[in-house]
């Protein structure tokens, strides 16, 4: 029987081609969205709205998708913002809604998914953490703080459901040719390449791969961790 992934955050940049991977596998996919629809949804995939950081619109999101498809096997968590900003500039609304979304977001999702998860005795979480959330990097207070909250809820979440044949791991990117990297600027990113050790940012299907071995059989010793996946560039 074919797995089911829930795949918030699958109209970006990144979201889509992790849609597009497993769309052309043998999954069924729940393709969560807030503001915009993804551009493309796969004859095996069904899309849902919902505003993450609103427990409730989560809740009920959750309980569609298990009545739409029987059950939900893998979760991603991909979506995020990045609003960046010096740490003396930031005003309280934007570092509180960058937390919403990139930290309590996916921790609802985690909350109403494991008791699903538990039942069935099988489970896959994935958060997608970063590399700055490791090094930091300048004007990324907000962006930092939420995305290394995610490692330290994956090493908790672990060992929380690990009895029950669960595994949830996170994953680190360093610099990418989709997504975010979108709103920085020509210049910066060759800046950026330059400090990469292989010389290039990573194509955004390596971490699709990744995430394919993470949820598989073959991966059911690990768990409670987070992957780098950077080009070479330190943790």
């Amino acid at each position: 029987m074919s797995k089911t992934i829930l795949l918030i955050g699958s109209s970006g940049g990144l979201g889509s081609v992790i849609s597009s991977w497993f769309a052309a596998r043998d999954y069924k996919l729940a393709l969560h969205y807030f503001k915009h629809e993804p551009k493309v949804v796969p004859a095996n995939a069904k899309i849902y709205k919902a505003d993450i950081t609103a427990e409730d619109q989560v809740k009920k999101m959750i309980d569609q998708v298990i009545s739409d498809f029987g059950k939900v096997d893998v979760v991603i968590n991909n979506a995020g913002v990045s609003k960046s900003e010096m740490s003396w500039k930031i005003s309280s609304e934007n570092w509180s809604d960058t937390l919403a979304v990139n930290l309590n977001g996916p921790f609802f999702v985690s909350k109403y998914i494991l008791p699903h998860m538990r039942s069935n005795n099988f489970g896959r979480i994935i958060f997608m953490s970063s590399v700055v959330a490791q090094q930091g990097f300048i004007g990324t207070a907000a962006y930092a703080a939420s995305k290394a909250g995610l490692i330290g809820l994956t090493k908790t979440l672990a060992k929380e459901a690990a009895s029950k044949n669960i595994t949830v791991n996170a994953i680190a990117p360093g610099y990418f040719s989709a997504g975010m990297i979108n709103d920085v600027s020509p210049e910066l990113q060759e800046q950026l390449k330059k400090q990469i050790p292989v010389g290039a940012l990573g194509k955004p299907e390596e971490i699709a791969a990744l995430i394919e071995y993470l949820i598989s059989e073959n991966a059911s010793y690990l768990t409670g961790q987070t992957v780098g996946l950077n080009g070479g560039l330190s943790s």
